[in-house]
């Protein structure tokens, strides 16, 4: 028996090694471009279930052999940064002093209204927000430019802006918007916009974005589906499981051109205040995050509490919604708002203090 107990432990310590491992690559994938290495890119799709592995070892070793429970602790420690990015804990709030409150929320096109009040547009209403950036904009059924102007009327300034395919950006704020520029980058139905607002004796640079999405069609979900269902077949989640990861790969390389274009405008604007916005269909351990985060305060990071999930349909949930902003700002509160379920996105707001 003690043999078989020796075999078992050994078999066990083998497993958590290369569970560690597989964390660590995940913890550092953002910094591989996935033009480079599409694939790679991906594997912070699965970076919550290889760090909850390294949890559950490091406690189990504890209890069992402390000296190896230490070697788990160490590999999460070296993960730590991507695990605080992922999973940030934040308790203390500060009462908000001559603050700006900004919000991000791809609506979907108003898919939820049937006729009647949107629940879209009384939520952004009632929002207190003083900017707020809509990704997917497009009107629709009983939604119409005068009913939106008239329900925001507390935002006197705004700015739509036409991609593809029917999609929109949209800018409503308090502030005067001084000037809106697409940034330069190629794509049939995405895009970004910088924006310059007068904040009061400050100019503000605001870069609301939606980067490309991995394009999943009906097809695509139902073989996600079936993963789920399936976890017990090996060989069909594998085969199922490679055909997602190549859709997820490309879209990845896409959105790692995007990503640079908009850190290239980021590395060259001189405004003391920015802020960057939207949905950037990739988590918070991923390429995109990184690049367009670099130098820049991730607001969910600095003061959420949680993963943040903000895409939530079709089982499907991440945090792909990110405000980030500079550190000229201090960040008192940023949350993803669960509050409201009209669109496949939750919205995320953040109040900052100049």
């Amino acid at each position: 028996m003690k043999l078989l107990g020796s075999i078992l432990q050994k078999v066990l310590l083998l497993a958590n090694v290369g569970l560690s491992i597989g964390f660590l690559c995940c913890a550092y994938s953002p910094y591989i471009s996935p033009e480079r290495f599409p694939a790679i890119s991906c594997l912070g799709l699965v970076f919550p279930f290889l760090a909850l592995g390294v949890l559950f070892f490091a406690i189990f070793w504890m209890v069992i052999r402390v000296r190896w429970g230490l070697l788990s602790l160490a590999f999460l420690l070296l993960g730590w940064p991507a695990v605080r990015i992922y999973f940030p804990i934040n308790f203390m709030s500060e009462e908000p002093k001559e603050s700006i409150k900004i919000l991000s929320y791809n609506i979907a096109g108003f898919l939820e209204d049937t006729g009647k009040p949107s629940a879209i547009l009384s939520y952004l209403r009632d929002s207190e927000a003083d900017v707020i950036c809509l990704q997917e904009y497009r009107l629709s059924g009983h939604i119409t430019e005068r009913r939106i102007r008239k329900t925001l009327s507390a935002y006197p300034y705004r700015k739509i802006t036409t991609l593809g395919g029917g999609n929109q950006l949209a800018c409503y704020s308090r502030y005067p918007i001084l000037s809106a520029k697409r940034v330069s980058y190629a794509s049939q139905y995405n895009g970004s916009v910088v924006y310059r607002l007068k904040m009061g004796r400050d100019t503000l640079v605001l870069v609301n974005n939606h980067l490309e999405s991995n394009k999943l069609d009906v097809h695509d979900k139902q073989e996600y589906s079936e993963i789920l269902h399936s976890l017990d077949h090996g060989g069909l989640v594998k085969k199922k499981g490679k055909y997602l990861l190549s859709k997820f790969a490309v879209a990845a390389k896409i959105r790692a051109v995007q990503a640079d274009a908009i850190a290239d405008v980021i590395a060259r604007n001189t405004a003391r205040y920015l802020v960057v916005c939207g949905d950037f269909n990739d988590s918070p351990i991923s390429y995109a995050h990184h690049t367009i985060g670099k130098g820049l305060q991730d607001t969910y990071v600095e003061a959420g509490f949680g993963p943040g999930i903000s895409f939530h349909q079709d089982r499907f949930y991440f945090r792909i919604d990110h405000l980030f902003a500079s550190p000229a700002f201090k960040v008192l509160h940023s949350e993803v708002d669960h509050s409201i379920t009209a669109s496949d996105h939750y919205p995320i707001w953040c109040i900052l203090q100049k």
